[in-house]
């Protein structure tokens, strides 16, 4: 059994004031009337069916993820609380090995681009071949064309093994969102690649990682999995996230596995997590700013701009960040646009939730 999971639960606060809880990033229609999360279900369908599809969402989403789905077939599951990335692997890991004995589990976040669908599917499908095979925990790596700060970096190893005409490789070493000396380093260097995201298992193989590597998710898990089917699946499932730490899989067991594996890849990948990112697919006027909705501007130059109703005016301004909705305007330099989620985190704080 091959399953694939969509995680999908979370809020995109790099991407506010687009983004809020009600609306994440992911299931707003920004290409051409379609969410990311449509798009990332129609591109992995081909491989894996629509009855193998999960998406993981929280419970503030779910509504919406099941609207968006529009498919009685693709399942959607729910996370009491988020707890990251690790947590959330645990659970589909616990859940596909007990409804089906064990099965192959491909990990997909919810808010990626990537241009060559039938190319990326090739290498899904030859990555679910090498780790049936091989007992590694596969992630797909991507060369990069610039330093950026935003991704994890994975410094490429020895080969361990091939399948579907792919070579897939050791890793050497995983870091976390480097410094902008150490990135341009590791883009001059060639043997570092971005890390997409994107993981591929077996179940057990998974979980055996984490009975060695993050125990006590491990454990906590297993008592999910032993109701899973149960009556009391739902309760065991609230205790599970409930006694957990908040930990990524990427820190908490990819940076100390000696089982991951990398397969490099060029089909066109693009994670659209702020905006940055996501001015690459918008209208350049002749000044070099990226514009989506209406814009008029006098001598400015090099800006992003998105209005959601608003007009957007900028007189003699370069270099910025404008976005403007019915109820909010973030205005900020273009290289502080990784920091947007700490604005968010300043507006809790100040006790605007009406904003996130």
């Amino acid at each position: 059994m091959r399953i694939a999971v969509i995680m999908s639960g979370g809020r995109g606060t790099r991407f506010w004031p687009m983004s809020r809880a009600g609306r994440p990033k992911q299931l707003l229609p920004l290409f051409d009337g379609k969410s990311l999360l449509e798009l990332t279900i129609e591109r992995i369908r081909p491989v894996f069916g629509d009855d193998c599809i999960w998406v993981v969402t929280q419970e503030s989403q779910l509504e919406q993820t099941q609207a968006a789905i529009g498919l009685d077939r693709v399942k959607a599951l729910c996370e009491p609380v988020g707890r990251n990335t690790a947590p959330c692997i645990a659970y589909v890991a616990c859940k596909a090995r007990a409804e089906f004995g064990d099965a192959t589990v491909a990990v997909f976040p919810a808010d990626h681009l990537i241009e060559d669908a039938e190319g990326f599917r090739k290498v899904v499908a030859a990555g679910l071949e090498f780790v049936e095979t091989s007992g590694f925990i596969l992630t797909l790596g991507v060369r990069p064309d610039r330093p950026a700060t935003g991704f994890g970096y994975i410094k490429l190893g020895g080969a361990v093994g091939a399948a579907g005409g792919l070579e897939f490789r050791g890793v050497e070493q995983f870091t976390e969102k480097p410094a902008p000396e150490v990135a341009r380093r590791y883009v001059e260097d060639g043997s570092y690649l971005w890390n997409a995201g994107i993981f591929i298992f077996r179940a057990s193989d998974m979980l055996n990682e984490m009975e060695q590597h993050l125990p006590g998710i491990a454990s906590s898990f297993c008592e999910y999995e032993a109701a899973v089917g149960t009556d009391s699946e739902e309760e065991k499932k609230s205790k599970a996230y409930s006694s957990v730490e908040e930990v990524s899989i990427d820190f908490g067991l990819m940076e100390k596995t000696g089982r991951a594996a990398v397969v490099p890849v060029d089909v066109g990948w693009d994670d659209i997590g702020s905006w940055e990112s996501f001015s690459r697919y918008l209208q350049q006027d002749e000044k070099g700013n990226a514009v989506g909705g209406t814009f008029v501007g006098l001598d400015a130059a090099n800006c992003i701009v998105y209005a959601d109703g608003p007009v957007v005016t900028a007189l003699g301004v370069e270099d910025l960040i404008v976005i403007a909705t019915g109820d909010a305007v973030l205005v900020a330099r273009k290289e502080r646009g990784e920091d947007v989620k700490k604005l968010v985190e300043l507006l809790a704080a100040r006790g605007l939730e009406n904003l996130l």
